[in-house]
């Protein structure tokens, strides 16, 4: 199906089509999961459960399986489950978190709470419905060091053949070693536990150091914390000691001063300010990037706040293929 000749319109209407069906077809998927656990059919066919069916004979992955036995458990026993995920107010994942703590008395309240939340805030709930558990003790464990790479056998370099001229171009036969693998450096595995809200900390270093650190990997994230910590606290102790040259004063340029930088990072809160035409603003955190209002090519100024703006990487690409055309971004 060709869809490149269709209206960004058309498109964005027929997705949020099919995803309403997706939610409807979800729903008639669980009803009949849920009578198909209870009826035990399954076993008759070879198939220990309704997970299994799904998983050998569907094809699903353990983890949808595993979320749509639940949810279709849970819906079975509490039939506004299916109204809500229909509404788009439940979502599988939520359901699947909720169903072992579900009951007669508290589901209807869960349900409320869980309604059009995130999966972060969802698995918040559960573990306040957790029973308590000791908080695991801080701890850093070395790791064993890996296993070195199995010897590469010698390859033997063939001879090329003898050609009767006064050079003789043929290559000794000695055998052929890689040069030895630098020694991977050792590991370790750090556990502790923290309030919550050095999560969101880290959420939003993770954000800030995107550009710097693609993947958000917890040891690129906390490990540059620290060592800038330990920079800030003993440049010299570190061995990274560096010194820092005043910026000249430079005349107006592409280059937008710190100053408005600070002041446009503060008034779209760290976020991205672009919206749409339905008045959806983005607000993404992750990959920001200053983007000229009045682009600098034709003739907007960097040191004006009011002609700067945060936008995600995303926006501003968009943003400047719309302006200039889709050859603006490699």
């Amino acid at each position: 199906m060709d869809l490149s000749g269709i209206s960004d319109e058309t498109l964005l209407g027929k997705v949020d089509a099919l995803a309403e069906t997706e939610r409807f077809s979800l729903v008639d998927l669980l009803l009949h999961l849920g009578e198909l656990d209870r009826r035990g059919a399954c076993q008759e066919r070879g198939y220990a459960s309704v997970f299994a069916y799904l998983t050998r004979h569907l094809g699903y992955s353990e983890s949808d399986a595993v979320r749509r036995v639940r949810a279709a458990r849970a819906a079975r026993e509490y039939p506004s489950i299916l109204r809500m995920l229909a509404n788009g107010d439940l979502h599988l994942v939520s359901i699947a978190m909720l169903e072992p703590w579900l009951t007669s008395e508290n589901h209807e309240g869960l349900l409320r709470k869980a309604s059009r939340r995130s999966t972060r805030e969802v698995e918040r709930l559960v573990a306040e419905l957790a029973p308590a558990a000791p908080e695991p003790r801080d701890r850093v464990r070395s790791l064993p060091p890996p296993a070195p790479p199995p010897p590469t056998p010698p390859i033997a370099v063939p001879a090329l053949l003898d050609i009767p001229s006064a050079l003789d171009l043929r290559l000794p036969a000695t055998p052929f070693h890689e040069p030895p693998a630098s020694p991977q450096e050792r590991r370790v595995v750090f556990t502790f536990t923290a309030r919550e809200e050095v999560q969101s900390w880290f959420a939003e270093a993770r954000d800030l150091l995107r550009h710097r650190f693609p993947a958000g990997r917890m040891e690129e994230i906390f490990g540059e914390a620290l060592r800038r910590l330990v920079e800030a606290e003993h440049p010299t102790q570190s061995g990274r000691l560096r010194t820092t040259k005043p910026a000249p004063a430079c005349a107006r340029g592409r280059s937008i001063p710190k100053w408005v930088q600070d002041e446009v990072w503060r008034r779209d809160c760290g976020r991205c300010a672009f919206i749409g035409p339905d008045g959806v603003r983005c607000g993404d955190t992750a990959w920001l990037e200053y983007d000229h209002i009045i682009p600098w090519a034709l003739g907007g100024i960097s040191d004006d706040p009011d002609n700067v703006r945060l936008l995600c990487r995303e926006h501003n690409q968009h943003c400047a293929r719309k302006l200039f055309g889709e050859d603006a971004v490699g």
